[in-house]
């Protein structure tokens, strides 16, 4: 399956919570943390359509100042620039698009603009044992310092912060 990727827009939001609680069941993000995504970020948030323009998947991304993720759950503030951070918040796949290398097109997809806007690297959380998939695309795990770790653990016991350099 080859999905139209497009840009999401605010009339996606509830598209992408239906989604987000059929693939992260008991970690769901509360509306107000993923529509500040979709605001401050439209441009690095896209989404898959199926044929019949069915969102089927999304990624939610972001240029981002810190080492440390944002926190888990909280509405994301205004991004200052220049940012050389790239963070990968939130992947999500419908039935539809389970199994047909969607989440590796999107990945590749905002990689790519992360690239072409100079960005040094992308980090992301990765939870419920999905560490192999990342490091299927690139990603390694890194061990976070203290004030990381506290946000980290926001998370999840079993997150892990996950690294992959953008520019050589």
């Amino acid at each position: 399956m080859r999905p139209l990727l497009r840009p999401l827009r605010d009339d996606d939001l509830e598209a992408v919570l239906a989604l987000q609680a059929s693939a992260y069941a008991g970690l769901e993000e509360s509306a107000a943390a993923m529509a500040s995504r979709l605001t401050r970020a439209p441009s690095w948030c896209f989404g898959a359509e199926t044929d019949t323009g069915e969102l089927c998947a999304y990624l939610l991304t972001h240029p981002w100042p810190h080492l440390a993720p944002p926190e888990w759950n909280q509405p994301l503030g205004h991004l200052p620039t220049p940012c050389h951070h790239f963070y990968l918040h939130d992947l999500a796949l419908g039935p539809a698009a389970r199994g047909q290398g969607v989440a590796r097109y999107l990945v590749q997809h905002a990689l790519a603009q992360a690239r072409d806007a100079k960005l040094h690297e992308a980090r992301l959380v990765a939870v419920q044992d999905s560490v192999p998939f990342w490091e299927r695309l690139g990603f390694h795990v890194i061990r976070p310092g203290a004030a990381v770790a506290a946000t980290l653990h926001s998370y999840g016991d079993d997150a892990r912060l996950m690294q992959q350099t953008l520019t050589r």
